[in-house]
């Protein structure tokens, strides 16, 4: 291909933990594809050794200096140029952070949920648009070649108008032997489980394939104690284990979404997308399609397409331009694809595909679930957004001083 346009960006890793790893491999490969508009000047983490490892490591893969700080105080008063910040911090962290960096004059890119709660969210959103930045969501499944098959298969005529969904997984995992702590387990730091956290994906594929979402009925609950050793104490993680969601859309589709690891015996996990003129089924509840193509497509004809020949038969329709603007140097990986979009909506002065604002929505159907287990009655997700429902966040509100 053709080398991009734009200019380069200087670019500093914020928060140097597991996720970070997977956005250091896709900075990697975008270098080893030839995407040169980029330099990582910094990584940042309060375990600095974090930092100075990451910094080794892209310093010997990349061939040019990475400064390693042990905060974003030092970063800022350090006097190196960054024009953007990919943060990889607790989700508790993630508006402190983000609007740190926006204040100081820095484009941030935020792994998802955007914020821990709506209100975290909207502040990073308003921050950036007050200073006239980039606040982007670091949601990579929907940019995967296998979800744009999927959101093809439906919106352009394969499978018919949507009209019903399930995705269901119910597993056991043993509540006795006691665990390792981790941030996730604490909600003022984690926001609570799986309904947002890889939820978050979930919510943002449901949203891009099928529309807005207008209410939700849930039923939210940690049936088992699940503990966990932090130092010398054995604490209760806040994670709920079970859940089960009733979404009602916009455009009259209906989906069911359960999961739980509390069920004893043999578990079992599906997934089926029905279409007035077929199906997909799949074997992810998460991130369907945005890592493997084992998914299958059957037509109401009794024709059926692997996910693998749905995915060519997608391809096809594309243009060469439009293929090279979805899936740049060929790469078709959710991850490495969400930083190069940060990085080229930098270098071009463009947006980004899915920016602070999009990951509110997102984040308001993850909390309008926990907001209906917590009053037992029907949500609307415009009154999650508006903050006229909020009795679940109020608490974790009151502790970010939101």
């Amino acid at each position: 291909m053709a080398k991009s346009k734009g200019k380069r960006v200087n670019l500093a890793i914020v928060g140097c933990g597991g996720m970070a790893g997977a956005h250091l491999r896709g900075y990697e490969e975008l270098l080893q594809r030839g995407e040169d508009r980029f330099r990582i000047v910094a990584a940042v983490d309060e375990a600095k050794e974090r930092a100075e490892g990451f910094a080794d490591r892209l310093a010997s893969q990349a061939g040019w200096e990475v400064a390693a700080f042990g905060s974003v105080d030092e970063l800022l008063d350090s006097g190196l140029k960054v024009d953007g910040a990919d943060i990889c911090s607790p989700h508790g962290f993630h508006h402190v952070l983000g609007c740190q960096l926006l204040q100081a004059g820095v484009n941030v890119l935020i792994e998802k949920p955007i914020g821990i709660t709506v209100k975290a969210s909207k502040k990073i959103a308003a921050t950036a648009r007050r200073r006239g930045l980039v606040a982007a969501t670091a949601e990579q499944c929907r940019r995967a070649i296998g979800q744009r098959t999927i959101h093809w298969a439906f919106n352009d005529g394969l499978l018919g108008d949507p009209t019903m969904w399930w995705a269901i997984q119910a597993r056991w995992q043993d509540p006795e032997p006691v665990g390792g702590w981790s941030w996730r387990v604490d909600r003022r730091l984690g926001g609570c489980g799986m309904v947002m956290d890889s939820g978050a994906h979930w919510v943002d594929t449901m949203r891009y394939w099928f529309g807005e979402i207008d209410s939700v009925f849930a039923r939210v609950e940690q049936v088992r104690d699940r503990r966990f050793r932090k130092g010398r104490r054995v604490v209760k993680g806040a994670q709920e284990d079970f859940w089960t969601a009733i979404f009602n859309f916009k455009s009259g589709l209906a989906g069911t979404w359960s999961w739980t690891i509390s069920a004893p015996g043999k578990g079992f996990t599906q997934l089926t997308l029905a279409g007035t003129r077929g199906s997909i089924i799949d074997s992810d509840i998460f991130h369907p399609a945005a890592f493997q193509a084992n998914g299958e497509c059957q037509l109401t004809d009794g024709t059926t397409y692997s996910m693998g020949k749905l995915q060519e038969m997608y391809l096809d329709t594309l243009s060469a331009a439009r293929r090279e603007e979805l899936f740049p140097y060929g790469i078709t990986a959710g991850v490495p694809l969400e930083l190069w979009d940060f990085i080229d909506a930098l270098s071009r002065g463009r947006p980004v595909e899915i920016d602070a604002e999009e990951g509110m929505r997102s984040k308001a159907v993850s909390e309008a679930i926990y907001e209906s287990g917590k009053s037992g009655q029907v949500v609307k997700v415009a009154d999650v957004v508006s903050g006229k429902v909020d009795a679940w966040q109020r608490d974790l509100n009151r502790y970010w001083n939101l």
